[in-house]
């Protein structure tokens, strides 16, 4: 599913994953998910490098 946010940057557009872990008869893992962001494009991967570099 794509998100794509405004910001001062400019647009930033993501790709979203979900992984949900565990069975049906497992109750201690049938709530745990991670929902994970990947950039979508050059732009939106530059400046999350910029971000994670501190500059």
């Amino acid at each position: 599913m794509p998100l794509r946010l405004k910001s001062d940057a400019g647009p930033l557009s993501f790709l979203a994953t979900t992984t949900v872990f565990g069975t049906a008869v497992d109750v201690t893992l049938s709530e745990v998910a991670i929902e994970a962001f990947f950039p979508a494009d050059k732009h939106t991967a530059d400046m999350m490098s910029m971000l994670d570099d501190g500059t």
